[in-house]
This record gives C-alpha cells, sequence and structure tokens, in this order.
C-alpha cells in the first residue's frame, strides 16, 4: 500500500483546504505533520475531529507547540514529535510528501 505524508503550516483559520488530504491521498496510508501555526488543528477540538477523521496518524512539532503556549491543550490522537523524527517520517517512513 502506499502512503503519503502531508504536511500543514497554515493555521486552521487560515486558507488550507483538508479536502486535498482525500483528494491526493486516496485509499494510501495518510499521515500528516503539523507545523508552525498549523499546531492549532491539534488543541480545537472541531478542527481537530475534521483533520483525525482524514487521516490514519497524526503528528505535530513539539517545539512550535510550545513556541505558541498551547502544548498543554494538545487533543488525543496526536503525537508530538521532535524535528529529527520529522525528517525520518517525510524522508524514510512516507513513499509522498505533499505539503499543502
Amino acid at each position: 500500500m502506499k502512503s503519503t505524508l502531508f504536511v500543514l503550516v497554515k493555521g486552521p483559520h487560515e486558507s488550507c483546504d483538508l479536502d486535498l488530504i482525500q483528494k491526493v491521498g486516496g485509499e494510501d496510508r495518510k499521515a500528516v505533520i503539523l507545523f508552525e501555526d498549523a499546531v492549532y488543528f491539534s488543541v480545537i477540538d472541531m478542527k481537530a475531529d475534521d483533520l483525525l477523521a482524514r487521516v490514519d496518524e497524526a503528528y505535530v512539532i513539539s517545539d512550535d507547540l510550545r513556541a505558541r503556549g498551547v502544548a498543554e491543550r494538545l487533543i488525543q490522537g496526536f503525537e508530538e514529535i521532535d524535528y529529527p523524527r520529522a525528517i525520518d517520517l517525510i524522508m524514510e517512513e512516507y513513499d509522498l510528501t505533499v505539503t499543502i
């Protein structure tokens, strides 16, 4: 089975079409990494539910959560990771990486 990793950098209140995850990823194994303001997806209930319904795994950059002061609000279903782990995911664990 193919796998696709989506990288999000924009917050949920900016233009970010999550429907692209299903359109591009299709039936592939899908995961997402949240960088920068995209980490807000992992702390807002409705946005988190919407995103988690579209992927098999969801990762969030720990440093970006802490920089925005929202680490204690992380919703279950997201895994905190550091930058080296993100590089491993991008370079070695998924067939395709798409930034949206």
